[in-house]
């Protein structure tokens, strides 16, 4: 199993960079920090460049005008690097923008054991190189690069990141639980 060990300290960061992520006019607060356990799911981003953790699941979202946000958006810089949380197979892998725009270049890995829980990273710049549907990723394994693509405000760099347990469905998707209790979040991360 590989393993990913962050060094560095977190770069001064905006909220309003990311960009449809709060009401309008609504001014994010800083959160209580969380403290790594080494028992949750590996943090998808290298933090030490930049990391703002915008703890917004459920929340106001802008994606397709409206309605609650499914996941966690993770600011960071253009191309950072974007891990595998957990072992996994690569199910779906887009570049175009098709039925779902707003989600920009989208990877979704689901647990090989019993391919009860999905992953899903969002908005991504380009994929490893190598990496196809099939392909069986690593916790810890570059998946991706941190991009803009989609609804993402242009120039505003981040991950959106969703967990959906649960069973495949042959239409639809698992619903997606709040990703931010189960990760191991990097103290130098900001949490809003």
């Amino acid at each position: 199993m590989a393993t990913v060990t962050f060094v560095g300290l977190a770069a001064a960061g905006s909220v309003a960079a990311v960009g449809g992520i709060t009401e309008p006019g609504e001014v994010a607060e800083p959160a209580e920090r969380v403290i790594t356990t080494g028992e949750g799911l590996l943090f998808p981003i290298d933090p030490s460049p930049m990391c703002e953790v915008l703890n917004n699941f459920g929340g106001y979202s802008t994606a397709f005008g409206s309605g609650g946000h499914q996941g966690v958006d993770i600011g960071a810089t253009e191309n950072q690097e974007v891990y595998a949380v957990a072992d996994g197979v690569l199910e779906i892998q887009h570049t175009d923008l098709g039925s779902a725009p707003g989600l920009g270049w989208r990877l979704w890995v689901d647990n090989p054991i019993d391919g009860q829980v999905q992953y899903r990273y969002y908005h991504l710049a380009s994929f490893a190189e190598g990496l196809e549907v099939g392909s069986e990723v690593t916790k810890g394994q570059v998946i991706g690069y941190v991009g803009d693509t989609g609804n993402a405000t242009p120039g505003g760099y981040h991950l959106h990141f969703e967990v959906r347990p649960g069973p495949k469905q042959r239409y639809g998707a698992p619903d997606p639980v709040d990703p931010v209790p189960l990760m191991d979040i990097p103290t130098i991360c900001n949490v809003y």
